[in-house]
């Protein structure tokens, strides 16, 4: 049995690896795994056990550099992990956390762990980010905000121009996928949050087209917060978002009145403290537009 690195040369290989099993079908062929613009150069987009070089295993690895606390860190999002049953004793499955262990300083998210995945990483250390999910209504409305109050906008070119550096980065980083991207702005403070959100179709209402809104980052969640209510008309007109989604770590304190909060789980490992909120973003959830 050999762990071996999966890079460009090897992507061919892992999509036919992953085609057609139970659970791991994908609509865009794997693309998510591989077609995102921030990997650091030399590191690798997963591992893959091989027997007589047959592959019968796969972790997929969205790493990326972030300034985390003002320190740039490596970052590993782990992701779409398969091993064939014959081979799925404890020892061999894990073997494909192995290397990305063994690495000083990094921090590893897990977005979206199946139950038994979120039980194994926890053995190995992994820690839960928050147990809440909180949805909240887009609700029809007559009030109106004007450019008086606010500045919102979901172009990102204009979006860019309000930026700091590290927010330009981000916006660069993720402005190829099909994520959302907004800004709020004060116009008599000049406060603003700058967000990134995912979209998926709401099923029960299919016919009208409706959609969630999922909050993966928002760069001032105070400001989001208190002006939600004045944005009600824009998500309807941008698309016909009926219910906002969000992890209950990323917007401290109460969004609406009516809410509906859900379990989900998420997980981080760090050998370093990590004191600030560990967003959505530069994950699984933005490259493959879900939540």
């Amino acid at each position: 049995m050999e762990i071996r690195e999966v890079h460009r040369e090897m992507i061919g290989a892992v999509k036919a690896f992953l085609a057609n099993r139970d659970g791991f079908q994908d609509a865009n062929n794997w693309d998510g795994l591989f077609n995102y613009p921030w990997k650091p150069e030399g590191l690798p987009y997963g591992y893959a056990i091989l027997n007589q070089e047959k592959m019968v295993g796969f972790l997929g690895t969205i790493f990326s550099e972030r300034l985390v606390e003002g320190k740039k860190r490596i970052c590993c999002n782990t992701t779409s992990w398969f091993v064939e049953e014959e081979f799925r004793t404890q020892m061999q499955a894990l073997r494909l956390f192995g290397p990305i262990l063994r690495m000083k300083g990094l921090l590893i998210t897990n977005m979206s762990p199946t139950d038994r995945a979120a039980e194994i990483c926890e053995r190995l250390g992994y820690k839960h980010l928050d147990g809440d999910q909180v949805v909240v209504p887009v609700l029809p409305t007559l009030a109106f905000w004007t450019r008086k109050r606010l500045l919102v906008s979901f172009d990102p070119n204009e979006i860019r121009e309000h930026l700091n550096s590290e927010e330009k980065k981000i916006l660069g980083d993720h402005s190829g996928l099909a994520c959302k991207h907004f800004l709020i702005k004060e116009c008599h403070t000049g406060q603003y949050c700058y967000g990134i959100a995912t979209t998926t179709r709401l099923r029960r209402l299919g016919r009208l087209k409706g959609q969630w809104l999922n909050l993966c980052y928002t760069s001032d969640a105070e400001v989001f917060r208190k002006n939600y209510r004045f944005l009600w008309r824009e998500f309807w007109r941008q698309g016909r978002f009926f219910l906002v989604r969000y992890d209950s770590r990323l917007l401290p304190g109460r969004l609406s009145r009516i809410a509906m909060r859900m379990k989900k789980i998420r997980q981080y490992k760090s050998n370093e403290p990590v004191h600030s909120t560990i967003d959505n973003i530069y994950s699984e959830l933005v490259t493959f537009n879900k939540y």
